[in-house]
């Protein structure tokens, strides 16, 4: 057997949010990763260095005003809101703290008053 020399360092990577990495073509089996169970992509870089890669492929969050928004924000409600069917209703000014990114640019995840809900990253304000 001749050993046969890869230049191109591929391999391939999850599309998920685990980072797994492969030298063969096949599936992620992550548990909790978003893309589990789906195929990995190959990825062709060069110097083995991919992780750079994919941090240019971050999602970026922008709250109402164009403020771009990370996880651990802080915000707050810039108009009334009421939470789907309930007849609750989240003030506005209420502040948030902690948000936490999703993999949709448009939500966030957070909590208020002990409740866990997503909101809608137009009706935020970063403070």
């Amino acid at each position: 057997m001749h050993a046969i020399n890869r230049p191109d360092m591929s391999h391939f990577l999850c599309k998920g949010s685990c980072g797994a990495k492969a030298e063969e073509l096949s599936i992620c089996e992550q548990e909790n990763c978003s893309s589990q169970w789906e195929m990995m992509e190959a990825c062709e870089c060069s110097d083995g260095q991919h992780g750079k890669e994919l941090e240019e492929l971050e999602l970026i969050v922008k709250d109402s005003n164009g403020a771009i928004l990370k996880t651990g924000d802080s915000v707050t409600l810039i108009k009334d809101l009421t939470l789907k069917g309930t007849s609750r209703v989240i003030k506005r000014g209420t502040k948030v703290s902690k948000i936490k990114l999703t993999d949709d640019p448009e939500e966030v995840d957070c909590k208020i008053n002990g409740s866990a809900i997503v909101l809608r990253v137009e009706f935020l304000k970063k403070l």
